[in-house]
């Protein structure tokens, strides 16, 4: 599960169970640090909140740390960090054992995946949960993933997709219509071309922008459901689908859906966020899918490498075809 805490009066999280032990294993916050977390009624001391779990606050010293395997608490001496998780020496056995059968440690399961912010939206408040879950994806991506839900419905995700990227391709509309409104202030341009785009826009240009604005949320959703497609058939070519196809479209959502606020910043910031946004994207997959960096990074990029190839064919052949066209004449 993920946890907030208090610290100074400010609200801190979310954070998985295991961060929340480093934290009281280096004396950062105590067994009389409130915290919440989703199920509890209200913000209780953290030997409280365990005690109604099941470990009693006189049974919980002050700085052991619990096992993730295991749920039970350990003194730091016995407790073992593994791909940033802790694990006591009882956990040993089947930790080992899982290694041989699987290659990597056993998955714990999805009970501490309960991220990010925008999931928990009912209790943070909607603009809270934005504004956090914006923050850690593209301040902190591999812990936020890392606790991201594998699956749960896509109605959240998509909503949180469709919303910020609603957001930046309305901020693209008007940085266009700026545009176009500059090239016709341009003296250089053809009386010709000037009135056939000032007629366009008095007579019917109010429609196309409004109409635009209207259907560019079902454009935003089928794009990530055809995007969403072919990234996880990327991932299944690279042997990297460990998970269902729901997953890689939450993660793409939280992603893509994060970085589109960059469309606001005018020129370059939808550059920039295409590129950060590929970044996240491969950190994401490979902790969503449990897989490795490099294979991620080749399933995001196999379908750009695809279409720079396709375009590069497209314009090869029309280029192609103009010179032996030129070679006609001659």
């Amino acid at each position: 599960m993920n946890w907030y805490y208090d610290q100074g009066g400010q609200r801190q999280g979310p954070i998985p169970e295991a961060e929340l032990d480093r934290l009281l294993a280096s004396g950062t916050i105590t067994l009389s640090t409130l915290v919440w977390c989703e199920g509890m009624a209200d913000w209780q001391p953290l030997g409280k909140a365990r005690a109604a779990g099941g470990a009693g606050a006189e049974s919980v010293p002050e700085g052991w740390i619990r096992c993730t395997a295991t749920g039970r608490f350990f003194p730091p001496s016995q407790i073992v960090y593994l791909d940033g998780k802790p694990y006591s020496a009882e956990a040993k056995a089947g930790l080992v054992q899982g290694v041989m059968q699987g290659g990597e440690l056993p998955d714990t399961g999805d009970g501490e995946r309960t991220g990010p912010a925008w999931e928990q939206r009912a209790q943070l408040g909607f603009f809270p949960a934005i504004w956090q879950t914006i923050k850690a994806v593209l301040l902190d991506p591999n812990r936020t993933f890392e606790t991201m839900k594998r699956d749960g419905g896509l109605g959240t995700p998509l909503g949180y997709m469709v919303l910020l990227r609603w957001i930046g391709g309305l901020a693209g509309l008007v940085y266009f219509y700026g545009t176009v409104h500059t090239f016709l202030a341009n003296p250089a341009l053809p009386p010709e071309m000037r009135k056939a785009f000032e007629t366009f826009i008095d007579n019917g240009g109010a429609f196309f922008w409004i109409g635009m604005a209207v259907m560019l949320p079902l454009f935003i959703l089928l794009g990530t459901f055809i995007y969403s497609g072919v990234l996880h058939l990327s991932l299944m070519i690279c042997s990297g689908a460990k998970q269902s196809f729901e997953t890689t479209l939450r993660t793409y959502c939280y992603v893509m859906g994060s970085v589109a606020l960059f469309q606001v910043i005018p020129a370059c910031g939808a550059s920039i966020g295409g590129i950060w946004g590929l970044v996240c994207l491969c950190m994401a997959l490979a902790k969503t899918h449990g897989i490795s960096g490099g294979r991620a990074v080749c399933a995001v990029l196999l379908p750009v490498a695809v279409c720079c190839i396709g375009i590069g064919l497209f314009y090869g052949a029309i280029i192609g075809m103009a010179l032996s066209a030129q070679g006609v004449h001659h």
